[in-house]
């Protein structure tokens, strides 16, 4: 009989519920004679299970094993088990002296696959006579008819599996506590489940930071170095066939087709280490054919490679011919890959990888160094440097920074460079792509020093061209009145160039001359029509950022959208992560699905992200966590993304209006920055209005009436007013409201009625670009008088966008205000929360912690079909509108 048993820790830490699975059904098995089999794959816990098992044994307790040194003495294991010579030559009689001495005690032995050839001959004999329980390595490492005769006599045999996901992840969690997500998601992908790979792969991940860390060979830490010994011990006794298909396996690093592993599959199959589903098979855990790869000699593990790229076709058999030792090969199918690339993602890896092995092929002599293998259809070589500049050219398109940087090394501090002795055009280039590169990273700085540090005088219009362009772009960046000086002095037979008419676009458009936004559109299309796709990404980019900077949240939305699609349809995934964080900081502001917004910015911020990016996404994930009540997680998020924060203007009014959200107006105006023509500028200054008059309080000059929901008083010290001069008309109509309040001259003091008004015509302002100011602004008027009949409707309306759009604390805001006209709203039931389950608890909690679904999923071992399920249930006996709303409410202890 085969059955399966998850064990839970690999070195004798076992839970009870676990243990008391063992013990119910092994006792069943050995309550009389009989042969018990623990199988299982190194790290499962074999020997655990054993020792759980024979501690709780009650009578006494013979412990043997197989020893692999010792393989060569006749009847060791078990000798060692009944401290008795055996006879050598006679298995049945050795059978007798076995069982004479255990009688009704309980033997036990240990790593049957290193034992003797008597031992082996004995265990079958003894079924009938003893209580026999015995830990076995699978696959392989028997000889011959071994494992046969062993299932055969066997009462019982038990596969040990590995862990469940919630256990996997308590175990990681336990050993490496201060492994982040990241790393912590890649050990469990690798580790499979597999108790000892789990916590080795965990701790090595939190020493050195890199949860991708190929297998090592030897003792440096004692965890991973046990792991990867009894792996490769295990490997070695696999049969050629079984050991060659796991190798390949883990050279390929995914699941691959059953017909490309060949013969030996099925027996790692039937042991476990690979599961086959459809036309795909895929090792279990990834780390044990990962090891199989590592261990093989090296002569094999490069012939296996050379096979593999014979029966794979593209960048694949590219990359597996040049692990193969042979970077000619490599270098002619990579270059066939890239003119078959459909992506500027694919034609970027093929390129870069092309240049990496020609590279290669001229330190073995195999080509002349500077010079490239011929290629694919025998076309001449081609000079190395040339080949770097469409490569570094190809990665920026892609957004692979780091890989234009490594192909531009100028080697300044340690050679000549790859470009000493190119042309002066090669040069040129050089210097306006690695200008690029330090452009698109977000320092305009050095971007300038890169460019002007080639001249292109004297080298052809188009180099001239493109020079001209990234030197706009990075004193747009940095100097926005250097770059309009500039952009007047372009030469006119420049000006025709789709490079230059971005760049020229870019500076009308910083000027927001008229026409700016038709003049981007139509460089983004004369760029593509060239083939310069990094021209049509930047003009999308400055329309996006120019757009959100104005206010026009609306359509800067619907333009992220737009090419966050495009980049993604060409695998360029720097600039793709752009315009997604960017659409989602017009989700964060519209209020338009706050809990889409959080679940897609914290998904992003998981990831490696451009500074403009992270930036972004940083913003929009703590605005609407804020927004919908998950103060703590938005302050948390805030406080701990330095990388984030950088000098963004829009991530700086965020951490001043969550402050102020937050009910600290001091903090809000402390983060506040300078309040500039740009939106971000301008909601700084309203944040700010909102806090001094919280901490005025609702007595004091400057406060719009009876109904401040502000605490506290700050009398005479607080800061000057903001007056109403914004660039922007729904920020200088805000503040001039906020101005007409004052009874010093600059609004009526006589009635409530101007203030009133001046609120609504702000709020209609707002339409389409900033929901929740809308609300704010709508919330202002009606404090602004104590009438009931002139305050009610604006608060009923702001009650309203609030309520639908899942506002949560501007919301409460809001009924505090409408509680000072008596009227008053039904709140949650909390006794209601109290039907919550534990696992709709769990899922909301770490909903509050803004995890995204795919997470708590993994966290919690189940679908995330099921998490959203525990999620609308929350909701529903919560009455919250949106998930966030129900994930506060149990953060706040309202579950």
């Amino acid at each position: 009989m085969r059955e399966e048993i998850a064990v839970v820790d690999a070195d004798g830490a076992t839970p009870a519920g676990r243990d008391g699975l063992i013990d119910r059904r092994l006792d069943g098995r050995l309550l009389g004679p009989g042969l018990v089999v623990l199988a299982g794959g190194p790290g499962t816990g074999r020997t655990t299970a054993l020792r759980t098992f024979a501690s709780s044994f009650r009578g006494p307790v013979f412990h043997g094993g197989g020893l692999a040194t010792l393989r060569h003495l006749p009847g060791m294991a078990l000798a060692r088990a009944v401290r008795a010579r055996l006879p050598e030559r006679d298995a049945p009689l050795a059978a007798e002296a076995v069982r004479a001495r255990v009688g009704d005690g309980l033997l036990v032995v240990d790593d049957v696959h290193h034992a003797d050839a008597l031992s082996l001959a004995v265990l079958p004999l003894l079924a009938d006579a003893c209580r026999v329980l015995v830990a076995i390595r699978t696959p392989g490492g028997l000889p011959p008819g071994a494992e046969e005769a062993l299932r055969a006599a066997a009462t019982q045999w038990t596969v040990l599996t590995g862990l469940d996901a919630v256990s996997a992840r308590e175990l990681a969690r336990s050993v490496a506590p201060a492994l982040e997500e990241r790393g912590l998601d890649a050990v469990l992908a690798r580790a499979g489940g597999n108790p000892l790979a789990v916590r080795a792969l965990a701790l090595r991940a939190a020493q050195r930071g890199d949860a991708e860390t190929a297998p090592t060979s030897g003792d440096e830490d004692s965890a991973a170095g046990a792991l990867d010994r009894a792996v490769a011990a295990a490997v070695a006794d696999l049969p050629r066939s079984a050991r060659t298909a796991l190798a390949a396996l883990g050279l390929l690093g995914r699941p691959a087709s059953p017909l490309l592993l060949g013969p030996g599959l099925p027996e790692l199959v039937d042991a476990g280490w690979v599961t086959v589903d459809g036309d795909l098979a895929t090792p279990a855990p990834r780390y044990l054919a990962e090891v199989a790869a590592a261990v093989l000699p090296p002569a094999e593990r490069s012939g296996l490679h050379r096979r593999l790229a014979d029966l794979l076709g593209g960048l694949e058999s590219a990359r597996h011919s040049r692990a193969g030792g042979d970077p000619v090969g490599a270098y002619r199918s990579a270059l066939a890959a890239t003119r078959a690339a459909p992506t500027v993602g694919d034609r970027a890896a093929a390129l870069l990888l092309a240049v990496d092995a020609a590279v290669e092929a001229g330190a073995a002599g195999d080509v002349d160094p500077g010079r490239t293998p011929t290629g694919p259809d025998g076309a001449r070589p081609r000079p190395l440097p040339a080949l770097r500049l469409e490569a570094a050219e190809a990665a920026l398109a892609a957004g692979d920074l780091p890989g234009c940087h490594r192909m531009l090394a100028d080697g300044s501090d340690a050679g000549p460079g790859p470009f000493a002795g190119a042309s002066a055009g090669d040069r040129v280039r050089a210097a306006v792509l690695r200008a690029e590169a330090l452009l698109q990273g977000g320092d305009a700085r050095e971007a300038m020093s890169a460019a002007g540090a080639v001249a292109a005088t004297g080298a052809p219009d188009v180099l001239r061209a493109e020079h001209t362009r990234v030197t706009l772009l990075a004193s747009l960046a940095g100097d926005p009145g250097d770059a309009a000086e500039r952009a007047g002095a372009v030469p006119a037979e420049l000006s025709g160039f789709p490079a230059v008419q971005v760049a020229l676009a870019a500076v009308g458009a910083r000027a927001r001359r008229d026409g700016w936004i038709e003049r981007l559109n139509a460089a983004a299309s004369a760029a593509l029509a060239d083939g310069r796709p990094v021209d049509a990404w930047w003009s999308g980019w400055l329309l996006t950022e120019n757009l959100l900077a104005d206010g026009r949240v609306t359509e800067a939305n619907a333009v992220a959208a737009q090419y966050r699609a495009a980049c993604a349809g060409q695998l360029a995934y720097s600039w793709e992560t752009r315009f997604a964080a960017a659409e989602l900081w017009s989700g964060a502001l519209l209020g338009v699905d706050l809990d889409s917004v959080v679940r897609g910015a914290v998904d992003l911020l998981d990831r490696t992200l451009p500074v403009q990016a992270r930036s972004y996404a940083l913003a929009a994930a703590s605005l609407a966590l804020a927004d919908t009540g998950a103060l703590a997680p938005a302050r948390s998020r805030l406080d701990h993304d330095r990388a984030g924060r950088g000098a963004s203007e829009v991530v700086r009014w965020v951490d001043s209006e969550v402050a102020w959200l937050d009910g600290q107006p001091d903090r809000a105006l402390a983060a506040a920055g300078p309040a500039d023509g740009s939106l971000p500028g301008g909601l700084g200054a309203v944040t700010a209005r909102w806090a001094r008059h919280d901490l005025r309080g609702p007595d004091e000059p400057g406060s719009p009436g009876p109904g401040s929901p502000g605490p506290g008083s700050r009398g005479s010290g607080a800061p000057p007013e903001p007056d109403g001069r914004h660039r922007l008309l729904p920020v200088r109509a805000t503040l001039s409201a906020w101005a007409a309040t004052m009874p010093d001259g600059s609004g009526d003091a006589s009635g409530p009625a101007p203030s009133v008004v001046a609120f609504e015509t702000a709020a209609a302002l707002w339409q389409g670009s900033a929901l929740r100011e809308q609300v704010r602004c709508l919330l202002a008027a009606g404090l602004s008088t104590p009438d009931a009949d002139r305050a009610l409707p604006p608060l009923l309306a702001a009650e309203k966008y609030a309520e639908h759009a899942g506002l949560t604390v501007l919301l409460g805001r809001v009924h505090r205000a409408l509680r000072q006209f008596s009227v008053r709203r039904t709140t949650i039931d909390r006794s209601r929360t109290s039907t919550l389950t534990g696992r709709e608890r769990e899922v909301l909690a770490l909903v509050a912690a803004g995890e995204p679904t795919r997470r708590i999923a993994g966290q919690l071992g189940i679908s995330r079909e099921t998490v959203e399920t525990h999620v609308r249930s929350g909701m529903r006996k919560l009455g919250a509108r949106t998930r966030t709303e129900a994930a506060a409410l149990v953060l706040d202890g309202a579950g």
